[in-house]
């Protein structure tokens, strides 16, 4: 949404001239910018430039910015607003003395008594007697919008059962069981690897038992009786049982601290998906707001807008595939704060008019 413009070089976007002192809406020179501004030749007992309009709402705007050109210098000028064609009080005015170069004036709507008002119909432009009678010029009227607040996000809420995806089709689900799978994996492998070194160990202790051994017999030895290969088997297989505890000992620590690391990685990846949807969220809802504020629509017209927003996502949420899901819930949620908002506006509005 931009400034409303009044007058560039014709009045535009519903204003009209009303003025009730010689001017000239066409004059070519001086101008500040464009083909031409407006001249006023001459203001005595208070004649003035008019600036009208049919009642609107001023609740958009905050001020009224013009450029004034005094060409010989010392004047004075006062802007007041109008309620239904009259001012609020005489003592809402703004005063402004010209110079002989263009010099940019701006006066708030809160100064003159016409902010957030159902029934502004414009403003005059009129020379006071406390200067001199001369020509003055005026160009590049227009309405300044407010400035708007910094989109706020609302707290998180609990997802009613309606909002729960499938288990495993949410992005930040499978991101979640992705991790848990990683680990899955990683234990059976040490699960395999342990029972390798184990069954080798047995192998081992069992060929030790089945292969005999001849002994070269001499004067001082005998044949070993079955009771020394019995003793050598046992011995063996404890020999294997403690390869296998030594191997886990070293390499538990090591697994242990990667499954550390896959699951702080993947909680980071989450964060920064949930971060993402929220930003590209809040920048869909600021592109509506724009849009309906450049509309200049009452706030009837912007509630039903936004009930209507909040009406689609809803069946998109329904219809669409996971992977955009997670924003238009996102982007719901904002809108349907943002039509809260302005039914509460509304609700002050009617309340105070």
């Amino acid at each position: 949404m931009t400034n409303l413009v009044i007058y560039g070089d014709k009045f535009e976007n519903g204003f009209e001239d009303h003025s009730w002192v010689t001017h000239n809406a066409t004059n070519r020179s001086p101008i500040h910018s464009g083909v031409y501004s407006i001249n006023v030749s001459s203001a005595t007992n208070w004649q003035g430039l008019y600036f009208y309009h049919t009642n609107f709402n001023s609740a958009p705007y905050e001020s009224i910015t013009f450029w004034a050109n005094g060409e010989k210098g010392g004047q004075q000028i006062q802007v007041q607003g109008l309620l239904d064609g009259k001012t609020p009080a005489d003592e809402t005015y703004s005063r402004v003395d010209l110079t002989t170069n263009w010099q940019e004036v701006t006066v708030s709507l809160d100064e003159l008594d016409v902010v957030g008002k159902t029934n502004f119909n414009g403003f005059w432009i009129q020379e006071t007697p406390d200067g001199p009678d001369s020509p003055f010029d005026i160009d590049d009227v227009q309405l300044n919008l407010k400035t708007p607040p910094p989109v706020v996000a609302p707290p998180a809420k609990t997802p009613a059962k309606s909002d729960v995806s499938p288990m495993g089709t949410n992005p930040n689900e499978r991101i979640v069981f992705w991790i848990i799978g990683a680990l899955g994996v990683i234990i059976c492998l040490l699960s395999c690897l342990v029972m390798l070194f184990w069954r080798r160990g047995m192998s081992d202790t069992r060929a030790a038992r089945a292969t005999p051994v001849l002994a070269v017999p001499n004067e001082n030895t005998a044949m070993a009786s079955p009771e020394d290969w019995k003793q050598r088997a046992l011995t063996a297989e404890a020999m294997a049982g403690k390869q296998g505890q030594i191997l886990r000992e070293k390499m538990m620590p090591e697994l242990t601290e990667f499954a550390k690391q896959s699951l702080v990685q993947g909680l980071y990846a989450q964060r920064n998906v949930l971060l993402e949807t929220q930003q590209q969220a809040q920048q869909a809802l600021v592109e509506m707001e724009a849009r309906l504020a450049k509309l200049h629509l009452p706030w009837q017209e912007r509630v039903r807008a936004y009930e209507k927003r909040v009406a689609e996502l809803e069946e998109e949420v329904r219809t669409q595939g996971e992977e955009v899901r997670e924003l238009t819930r996102a982007t719901l949620a904002l809108v349907r704060k943002k039509l809260e908002d302005e039914r509460e506006l509304g609700r002050i509005s009617t309340r105070f008019n």
